[in-house]
């Protein structure tokens, strides 16, 4: 299955096609539209680029939404398509993320009180297999300019994350990372139910205690962990380097942006709940 990918860089829409649950929305950081913004992307110039033939699946009805109701243990909640919000700390970015508006995602509202204590109530039709949204905690670079990669001297992050227990779930939980705005992705799964990522398998190898399998297509790579793990800490500094050690990555790419989230394409039809109860992530330079 072919998804389209829009990401919003510098006000222009890029336009991508990967197979399954691959590659996820970039987010506007503080460059983007406001919370409640039109449901493109973005609001400028558009590169034309020939579309993928294949859409999500549609075989369901639209979905209803979740409850609008906000706990008063959340010091933030959004519905709208790209709400986002600055944690305390002022480091990181929670954001909605319902990217993939040309395949109608179903209602989703995100809640959090900081980058460590953030849920998402999501309702994606039953039996759609391409990705419609990917609410994540963001951190942008240099203020969205990014550093060169041989800058960074390390890059180490902690998760732990819960994802819903309901029939027909289609997710995973994963690393976003973008170089070069968003010419390079290199992407993380932790916790997959349910997909396969885009292109070939490159490698087997041992890193932060798991295996993980490298795939990887044009500027897409990912490092699929084997074995779901719900919490953990992955040495993403080491994949980086591992990347450019195979001629993938040049030293001199600029490192623009990190998520942390989860790729959703169905959570069966029904609302359902995932959520992220501590998150960390430590660089140099940090931010």
């Amino acid at each position: 299955m072919r998804k389209h990918k829009y990401a919003y860089a510098g006000g222009v829409v890029l336009l991508a096609a990967l197979a399954g649950c691959g590659a996820a929305q970039a987010g506007p950081g503080s460059q983007g539209p406001a919370q409640g913004a039109a449901t493109s992307p973005a609001s400028s110039a558009m590169t034309a680029a020939a579309p993928s033939t294949t859409a999500p699946s549609t075989t369901s009805p639209p979905t209803t939404a979740p409850s609008a109701t906000t706990p008063a243990s959340w010091a933030w909640c959004s519905s709208a398509t790209l709400g986002q919000q600055t944690t305390p700390d002022g480091r990181f970015d929670l954001y909605n993320n319902k990217w993939n508006t040309a395949y109608n995602p179903g209602p989703q509202t995100i809640c959090g009180n900081s980058e460590s204590d953030w849920q998402v109530t999501s309702n994606q039709r039953a039996g759609n297999t391409g990705v419609l949204t990917y609410p994540s905690v963001q951190l942008n670079y240099n203020g969205g300019n990014g550093y060169a990669l041989s800058r960074f001297s390390s890059m180490t992050s902690s998760w732990a994350e819960q994802m819903p227990s309901v029939s027909g779930l289609d997710a995973e939980a994963a690393y976003d990372i973008w170089l070069n705005g968003l010419n390079k992705e290199v992407m993380v799964w932790v916790d997959n139910h349910g997909q396969t990522p885009a292109g070939s398998k490159m490698a087997t190898y041992s890193i932060s205690g798991a295996t993980w399998d490298l795939y990887v297509t044009g500027g897409y790579m990912a490092f699929v962990r084997e074995g779901n793990a719900t919490s953990g800490s992955v040495d993403l500094f080491a994949m980086l380097k591992d990347l450019e050690d195979r001629g993938l990555l040049p030293s001199s790419a600029t490192l623009w942006q990190v998520n942390f989230g989860w790729e959703i394409c169905s959570t069966g039809g029904k609302p359902a709940s995932f959520s992220v109860t501590s998150y960390s992530l430590t660089s140099t330079p940090s931010s």
